[in-house]
């Protein structure tokens, strides 16, 4: 924490000297933002908080995980900025794109961000956001998913363990399926940590069990489409052998098994990981086995209420792990909202 300390001394330091030339976050078509108000109260403080401009570059603003993670940060560091602890926030929309979060963050910076909230789309393509910052001396908590220095390099981790997300999956294929059987892997974008270590996750359970054959394993980029087009490839090619199809996360997996239910085929048992709204729907209405539920906006939640911690130089967690749960028609009922 010392050289946290040291970088934000040095931080203060500049934004005082910039402080009534920086207006709070503007208008971009890649960002929306909130600012504390300009009343005498929250303008007069004194505390760090009021110089504290963060810049939350998300993943994407698209898909129904991260619109339920994105969500959850705009109402904390809404409470932030009213309570007083930051100044200001902007969103900026990564739109899956590496190159577009590493552009973004430049221009997070040329608007006067200095601190940051960072979901990467992808281990080593999103990796120079996490060393920028360091080398800048900007506070960077990664959420959801790692980049290939954030171990070394980042403030702070808050995300849950994929591979165990990956055995959760393994491990439900093998107990509804006891005999074995060949089957398909869908997968996110190549390089993602989530693929990468959910991936992981299945070698050691399906991958390791002999009576499990993965006849097809497909770069999907989390894309339902896709993993429909795929699997009605691999249906068509192997038909009766096939017994599971397993997916990096629930927008495939949901489609997947409409798609099996729809040609005869609900003996295919599909599994993948998020619990968003419509597959928990999908297995209390016993048309999908189960879901891996992640709890993102926990994870982007405890990210931000580190801020005021990071901000006042305080010891925080290097990583914390949300815990994965496996949803099945035995316990869906707490998880539905």
């Amino acid at each position: 924490m010392k050289k946290i300390t040291r970088r934000l001394s040095l931080l203060t330091a500049a934004l005082l000297a910039l402080t009534l030339s920086l207006s709070a976050c503007g208008s971009s078509s890649t960002a929306s933002s909130s600012s504390a108000p300009s009343s005498a109260s929250s303008a007069s403080s004194s505390t760090a908080g009021s110089d504290i401009n963060v810049a939350y570059i998300c993943k994407n603003t698209v898909d129904a995980f991260h619109q339920t993670i994105n969500t959850a940060a705009k109402d904390a560091l809404d409470g932030l900025v009213a309570n007083g602890s930051i100044k200001s926030w902007q969103l900026y929309d990564g739109q899956t794109d590496p190159a577009t979060q590493v552009t973004l963050l430049d221009t997070a910076i040329t608007n006067g961000a200095n601190f940051v909230i960072f979901l990467p789309a992808e281990a080593a393509g999103s990796d120079p956001v996490v060393t920028k910052c360091a080398e800048q001396g900007i506070p960077c908590i990664v959420v959801n998913s790692k980049t290939n220095s954030t171990d070394d390099k980042a403030t702070a981790f808050v995300g849950s363990d994929d591979v165990f997300a990956g055995e959760l999956m393994g491990k439900y294929i093998q107990e509804k399926c006891p005999n074995g059987g060949k089957y398909l892997h869908m997968q996110g974008i190549i390089g993602n940590s989530a693929q990468i270590d959910r991936g992981q996750g299945i070698a050691n359970t399906l991958g390791a069990d002999s009576k499990f054959e993965m006849v097809g394993e497909y770069a999907c980029d989390w894309s339902a489409d896709k993993a429909v087009t795929n699997a009605t490839d691999a249906i068509t090619t192997y038909g009766d052998q096939i017994v599971a199809i397993v997916c990096d996360n629930d927008d495939m997996s949901s489609a997947v098994q409409n798609y099996c239910n729809s040609i005869g085929r609900t003996d295919i048992f599909c599994i993948g990981v998020d619990g968003n709204a419509g597959p928990l729907g999908m297995v209390k209405a016993g048309t999908l086995g189960a879901t891996v539920l992640q709890d993102g906006a926990s994870q982007v939640t405890t990210a931000i209420n580190m801020i005021p911690d990071v901000v006042a130089a305080k010891q925080v967690e290097k990583s914390t792990m949300i815990p994965f749960v496996l949803v099945t028609p035995e316990n869906v009922d707490q998880y539905l909202k």
